[in-house]
């Protein structure tokens, strides 16, 4: 059933009056979205139920809550928020394998998927690993998640909110979510690049469906994290330094002490051209840049060679 048209700012304040007196039934009160008004909050659906009575002499009771309530209090003038309380608190597992076997570019893609899409680990697992989930069985997402202690009720929590609200949410909350928030930071600067207008970033829904297109992830010795290391310390050794191999970006120089060590490893061979059982030397992994390396794995994927002589160097300085 639609919310009656006729509803107006008046009545909403009405509605509020007569919560202030009453209060809340139990069963009326906030599950996911609070109305703020003069640094209180109340129940979005409850204050429209109440209104209908002053609008149209009963209360409301079979319409939508959400969207349809949420658009009609703003449209209104009202603030209406994400419910802070509804956060729940994060339930870490010790266990680091999965999650450490992955990219920041991996994990930050399932983290948006699972709070964002309600994705689940099966999914994820194809869809973002690119692994068959009949195998996997979505245990390499859900070791990820639950690293971080993303449980099922964390499971969409965020869906139709936009990312920068979801931070801000997620700062403003009573628990910590420090993992959640620097992985949510760097989706929203990502999508920042792809977006010409700094406005259109603030407002904008990070939403986004590759549809049938699989972002592989190349294979590591046992999915060990040792091998980057080791792969920096050869590299290291080798140059003297670390640095990109393609635009030859050294953090260190740029950043100071921030930056020293700072790399990414890069799989030379794609998965897809790994047999069976086929392991990973150190020698088979090359220093990147953060922006280098999302460079080389966009569709098509092309080699550091191939993207050397497409990098142009802009040089920025006093004239």
């Amino acid at each position: 059933m639609p919310i009656p048209k006729n509803i107006r700012r008046e009545h909403i304040l009405e509605a509020i009056m007569y919560i202030d007196e009453h209060g809340v039934p139990h069963k009326r009160e906030s599950t996911k979205y609070d109305l703020l008004y003069n640094n209180k909050r109340y129940p979005p659906k409850y204050v429209i139920a109440r209104a209908n009575v002053c609008a149209n002499g009963e209360e409301l009771y079979e319409f939508s809550g959400g969207d349809q309530t949420n658009d009609v209090l703003k449209n209104l003038g009202f603030d209406v928020r994400f419910t802070l309380d509804t956060i729940p608190a994060l339930e870490p597992k010790a266990r680091a394998r999965e999650y450490e076997s992955y990219s920041d570019i991996i994990r930050d893609r399932i983290i948006f998927e699972y709070l964002f899409h309600s994705r689940t680990h099966r999914w994820l697992d194809e869809q973002i690993i690119g692994l068959n989930a009949d195998e996997s069985r979505g245990y390499q997402s859900m070791g990820i998640l639950h690293y971080i202690g993303l449980r099922d009720k964390h499971k969409g929590i965020f869906q139709d909110m936009s990312v920068i609200i979801a931070i801000e949410h997620l700062r403003n909350a009573n628990n910590k979510f420090p993992l959640v928030i620097a992985s949510l930071e760097r989706t929203l600067g990502a999508n920042n690049n792809s977006l010409n207008n700094n406005d259109d970033v603030k407002s904008a829904k990070v939403e986004y469906e590759e549809g049938k297109e699989l972002l592989r992830l190349h294979k590591v010795r046992e999915r060990d994290p040792q091998l980057i290391k080791d792969a920096k310390k050869r590299f290291k050794k080798l140059h003297g330094e670390l640095f990109c191999e393609a635009c030859g970006i050294n953090f260190e120089k740029v950043y100071g002490e921030r930056g020293k060590d700072f790399i990414e490893g890069h799989h030379k061979k794609p998965v897809s051209e790994m047999k069976d059982g086929e392991t990973t030397k150190v020698e088979d992994i090359s220093m990147l840049c953060s922006n280098c390396h999302r460079m080389i794995h966009r569709i098509p994927m092309i080699s550091i060679e191939e993207l050397k002589k497409s990098i142009k160097l802009i040089w920025v300085g006093s004239h």
